[in-house]
């Protein structure tokens, strides 16, 4: 295993006040031995989905909150990772892809936020978000731009980044290592910086060096998140720092159809084939961002709470892949079909990001009804400059590659591109006899969007939302909703006319079951229309119209148990129907959406164990199904099969030190997710065993 000889000075930097901390602490107290506190993992509230601090029981929308303890258990090393436990959520949508963290919710997209504020815009290969320097996930299902503006139909995940706590300075740092040689050195060290505890920071990071699944590509990355709050009588103010940078490359080599799932007996090309040029291939991403959260509490009534963040991203990726695209059965440019033509991709886009949310919020009674008033405006602006590759691919035998490198010819400058949003909004959470709460939003946005050399384009939108629960006893609430969505469209049709927004729109109705702390069980059915979805125009090959709509309808039943004697279980089923509804391609309409399964299916369970007075294990195991999908296009059908994973845990605690092993695919099933009828397979994850080695004082 070779050293990380060329990142020791900055190994020794960012771990060495955690390693000081470490041997004081243990000079302060000689015998260091105490069991390591439970954690819980069954979130009670959230904020995703009111913008408030918000019981679940009290919340009329489907939402799922992932703890740290939760993931970690999992074995999670992504975003989408993180996911796949959760009701309604196709985690892994395109298997293993670094490219971005792409998951749907309900067969439609969702957008990523962070911290509250918008992370994602289109697809963009930045840096993915660091799991190590989370706290918590929320997902909130289906429409909801009356709080958060432009975004998909699917939802809102928002991952919660790690915050200072005031508390004594405490902490851990830990050694992973695991398959295709992942060594990662990770440290957060946290805690008061004063007496009065009035000011508190964190430092949280990670150095990894990693081959992964496809063969040649490296998953390295080095990760920094320092953070600070103040804290007053009525304010308190916290800054978010980090800094990342990833280099790796595209894991999905897009393999083709006629050589993976309809290939001949004994021609399925392994998932970890390498079909790129080692050379050429790779993603090198460095992000910085910096975050300002602000509350401040005028009075009992009322407050201001306050949210900004600046990101700088700027991304290389370069790929060779396939061309099975010019004739998706038989990409073969020989005889003996084993030869394909190659393109060369390349972009490298340089985006900066701007976002702010501020809100006020007032708590007032209004006779028998209790209201939680928020009033806010928020605006983010998006901009990107944008290069694109000119490069010739080059034929490779795909059974025995050896690569020759493409023609580069140089980058090519691209249109920048900017857009912004300004939204106003109101929300009213009125409480009854602390048992039924009605909540009403509206909001009303302004979007604008320019490419360079050609008009701007404005929108404007205005979104509803309406959502009643109540406890009728027994901790049972049930509940119903509406809300909506937009989404704006760049560019014009073919007559200069302006594209529409796209629009949601979702009735949900359930059961929120909470017999006690800890437990909690949601059954929610929903049905979603997404309208202005654009389509081919029959009457002119060269136009594009607005004439689709997708329609999704499903049943979700997902259920968080921790039980007092250290026993942890969740359980998740969904089934969702996604169609095209209406469309001018008329063999789609009436049929599944492309690439959605239709059923999804989860659980998990782990155990703890007292071994003695100092020593616990814990022991872990999940399953989780994820059902078939059909392509439809190119006058064919390409349908891909379900599959059923296993994922396990072992965990020893003795004292202070923790040793962890994570296997995710547990059988090493090899399977796709998906193939389509463009010619290519997504392959899917392999199995991954990761170990843990851990120090927390």
């Amino acid at each position: 295993m070779p050293a990380l000889t060329s990142r020791r000075p900055l190994l020794y930097t960012l771990f060495l006040p955690t390693l000081l901390a470490s041997a004081i602490a243990q000079a302060q107290d000689g015998t260091a031995a105490r069991t390591l506190d439970k954690v819980t993992v069954v979130a009670e509230r959230a904020s995703t989905a009111t913008k408030t601090d918000t019981a679940l029981t009290e919340t009329p929308q489907a939402i799922s909150v992932v703890t740290q303890q939760l993931f970690t258990d999992r074995g999670a090393h992504n975003l989408q990772e993180v996911l796949r436990y959760s009701a309604g959520v196709t985690a892994d949508a395109w298997g293993l892809d670094t490219r971005n963290d792409a998951s749907s919710v309900r067969g439609l997209d969702p957008v990523q936020y962070q911290d509250g504020l918008r992370r994602s815009y289109g697809f963009s290969p930045l840096a993915r978000p660091e799991v190590y320097g989370l706290e918590r996930v929320e997902v909130l299902r289906g429409p909801s731009s009356v709080l958060y503006g432009a975004g998909a139909t699917g939802g809102i995940i928002n991952a919660m980044s790690k915050r200072p706590t005031f508390g004594a300075a405490s902490g851990d740092v830990g050694l992973q290592l695991g398959s295709f040689d992942r060594r990662q050195l990770q440290g957060d060290i946290g805690g008061a910086l004063n007496d009065d505890a009035t000011i508190a920071g964190r430092l949280v990071g990670l150095v990894r060096e990693s081959n992964m699944q496809t063969d040649v590509l490296k998953d390295d990355r080095v990760y920094l998140a320092p953070s600070i709050s103040w804290r007053g009588e009525r304010s308190t103010l916290t800054l978010l720092a980090s800094y990342q940078h990833d280099k790796t490359g595209s894991s999905q080599q897009f393999l083709p159809l006629a050589a993976t799932l309809h290939a001949a007996p004994g021609r399925r090309l392994d998932p970890t084939t390498f079909i790129g040029d080692a050379g050429f291939d790779r993603i090198d991403s460095r992000v910085y961002s910096l975050t300002a959260l602000f509350d401040h509490r005028f009075n009992d009534a009322v407050s201001l709470r306050s949210a900004m963040r600046y990101i700088d991203g700027k991304t290389t990726l370069q790929q060779l892949y396939v061309d099975s695209y010019s004739n998706p059965e038989n990409p073969f440019i020989d005889a003996d079909r084993r030869v394909v033509n190659r393109t060369a991709y390349g972009t490298q886009p340089d985006i900066q990001v701007i976002s702010a949310d501020n809100a006020v919020q007032f708590d007032f009674a209004t006779g028998a009804f209790q209201h939680l008033l928020l009033a806010g405006v928020d605006y983010s602006q998006y901009k990107e400059q944008l290069r694109r590759l000119d490069a010739a691919g080059t034929p490779i035998d795909v059974y025995a590659p050896v690569s020759t490198a493409p023609t580069v010819r140089g980058w090519e400058r691209q249109p920048d591109q900017e857009s912004s949003q300004l939204g106003v909004y109101v929300q009213d959470q009125i409480r009854w006899a602390d048992r039924v709460s009605l909540v009403l939003g509206a909001r009303r946005d302004h979007a604008r969007s320019k490419t360079e050399g050609q008009p701007s384009q404005t929108d404007d939108a205005t979104t509803y939302r309406a959502g009643l629960i109540g406890d009728v006893g027994g901790g049972v609430s049930p509940y119903l909703s509406y809300s909506e969505s937009f989404l704006p469209v760049s560019g014009q049709d073919l007559f200069g006319n302006a594209f529409k927004p796209m629009r949601g729109r979702q009735a949900e109705g359930g059961i929120k079951w909470q017999p006690a702390r800890n437990m909690l069980l949601t059954l929610a059915a929903y049905r979603i229309t997404e309208t202005n979805r654009q389509t081919n125009d029959p009457d002119n090959v060269l136009n594009v119209v607005q004439t689709g709509q997708i329609r999704s309808k499903g049943v979700e039943l997902e259920g968080q148990f921790q039980f007092a004697n250290d026993l942890t279980v969740t359980a998740a089923y969904a089934r969702n129907e996604a169609e095209v509804s209406r469309s001018n391609f008329a063999l789609e309409v009436g049929e599944r959406l492309n690439d959605t399964p239709q059923d999804l299916a989860s659980a998990w369970v782990s155990k703890g164990f007292q071994l003695d007075d100092a020593a616990r294990m814990k022991l872990g195991l999940g399953v989780r199904h994820v059902g078939n999908t059909v392509s439809l296009g190119n006058g064919g059908r390409v349908i891909t099969p379900s599959y059923t994973l296993a994922d396990a845990l072992v965990e020893v605690q003795v004292t202070n030190w923790t040793w962890a092993l994570n296997i995710t695919n547990l059988t090493d099933k090899r399977y796709y997710a998906p193939c389509r009828t463009f010619g290519d397979c997504f392959a899917g994850y392999p199995r991954v065993v990761t170990g843990t080695i851990s120090y927390r004082f």
